[in-house]
């Protein structure tokens, strides 16, 4: 490791030369790196940064808690025993490599998603729609396939593709309404969003991202093979225990850009000298920051017209034991109704008790309800389902991410026009800012996998950034 005395004590006399002494005076805390944001992506650059062992670093978050969209909710039997289940992102797939190694370096545990028994869903689709689809997904796939993985508003057809709407394409393809709705049902699984609502350049870079649209759909072997079973937020807990001196909860409200160091500057009223800054953040957040310099016209256009899901309330239900599986059922339904569009066995191995992830319809009559009367609309739907076994219920819980605090929303689909215009800044250091978030992943996009890697390719640049220019 550097000297730090040395170098701090440097850092410190290029701030007196250029700020009044009443604002040098305000310094707290003198770093190297400051890192927003104590989600995956934000802790995973941190723990970059501590295994190299080579620069200091703090990690601020605004939230009371760590995790970021990962968030572990109890749920408890009649015998008081605890059931962790997944407020938020919940599923891993094989090719998931870095959350896989992390899990493992962390000596946390996974099961595979329970799907023995037949999935509830609208008619299996008969064999002219069936080979409908399988054309329909082939030509997504060809499509993805040819856009630059790193930078896919690089494609030659990027700006055609994002002017429109997956919807669109489709009908223009002409492929039939029934096979359109059968593929609109599946996207809405994986993205929050319906594909009237999205560009159709936005979802082939998201099956690039993933590899294929079968990646995106699949439980076996498949984006949603298997789940933590202390749950995903336990990841970050286990990471925060790593870095813990150098995390606070208070919230970044300005970061003042000077070249030569940065000064960021919290909620507290506390002023952090530094010389980077890493946001590990959704975009859309980052519109709740004062940045001088001010972001380019283009980072502004991108923070501002990136969407964040409406629905994001995601339930889970405790039964005595997993009733649905006597049935020769398998708990998992894509049957869109008024309470709620798929659900999700995710029972851990082992368990006598039996739990249920639900997907709550985000319509504005849903929200409207109580989080009571939202249970009993959910749970008689359910019976309508599984039977009326499913309205004895242990437990219930649910989280509605539009209202937590310091985010908007679980998931960020884009709309039209925006990718394709303003992706390129998307990763694009501000000066000593740098910015990383699964959104920003070129793999996995979305995912917790890509996530992860975003943080580490972000705590990677900022590493390479201070070898280069270092002023100490």
């Amino acid at each position: 490791m550097k000297n730090v005395e040395l170098s701090y004590q440097q850092l410190n006399d290029h701030a007196k030369t250029r700020l009044n002494k009443p604002l040098f005076d305000s310094i707290s805390e003198v770093t190297d790196i400051v890192i927003v944001g104590a989600g995956l992506s934000g802790l995973a650059a941190a723990k970059q940064l501590s295994d190299g062992n080579e620069y200091q670093f703090k990690v601020y978050e605004a939230k009371s808690r760590v995790g970021g969209r990962t968030i572990n909710q109890a749920l408890k039997d009649n015998r008081g025993n605890e059931h962790i289940v997944d407020g938020g992102a919940q599923w891993i797939g094989p090719t998931h490599v870095a959350m896989h190694d992390l899990i493992k370096e962390l000596r946390l545990n996974t099961f595979l998603t329970p799907q023995v028994g037949e999935s509830l869903q609208f008619d299996a689709p008969e064999p002219p729609l069936q080979q409908e689809l399988n054309v329909l997904r082939a030509q997504l796939n060809q499509l993805a396939a040819h856009l630059p993985m790193r930078a896919p508003w690089l494609a030659r057809s990027a700006k055609q593709w994002d002017e429109i709407t997956a919807l669109q394409w489709m009908q223009r393809a002409q492929f039939s309404p029934e096979a359109i709705q059968e593929l609109d049902y599946s996207v809405q699984t994986f993205l929050a969003a319906s594909i009237s609502e999205i560009s159709f350049f936005y979802l082939l870079f998201y099956i690039r991202s993933a590899g294929s649209i079968e990646q995106l759909e699949d439980l076996n072997n498949g984006a949603q093979d298997s789940l933590i079973k202390e749950g995903a937020q336990s990841i970050s807990i286990e990471l925060r225990k790593r870095i813990n001196a150098q995390l606070n909860f208070d919230a970044v409200v300005s970061v003042d850009d000077y070249e030569t160091f940065t000064l960021v500057t919290l909620q507290s009223g506390q002023v952090t000298l530094c010389q980077k800054v890493i946001f590990a953040m959704m975009p859309s957040l980052l519109k709740n920051i004062r940045f001088s310099p001010a972001l380019s016209t283009e980072k502004l256009a991108l923070i501002d017209n990136w969407n964040t899901s409406v629905g994001s309330i995601k339930a889970h239900i405790l039964f005595n034991r997993p009733f649905w599986r006597e049935q020769g059922l398998s708990g998992i339904s894509f049957l869109p109704n008024e309470a709620f569009s798929s659900t999700f066995d995710c029972t851990r191995t082992n368990s006598v008790a039996g739990a249920l992830t639900v997907f709550v319809n985000g319509s504005a009559e849903m929200r409207a309800l109580t989080v009571t009367e939202r249970r009993e609309r959910i749970l008689s739907q359910l019976s309508q389902l599984f039977g009326p076994l499913a309205l004895e219920a242990i437990d219930y819980v649910e989280m509605d991410w539009m209202n937590e605090p310091f985010q908007q929303g679980c998931e960020s689909p884009l709309n039209v026009n925006v990718l394709s215009n303003f992706g390129k800044v998307l990763r694009t250091p501000h000066g000593n800012v740098y910015f990383c978030g699964t959104e920003t992943a070129e793999v996995w996009s979305g995912y917790m996998e890509g996530a992860v890697t975003a943080g580490y390719r972000a705590a990677g640049e900022v590493e390479m950034a201070l070898n280069e220019s270092r002023i100490i």
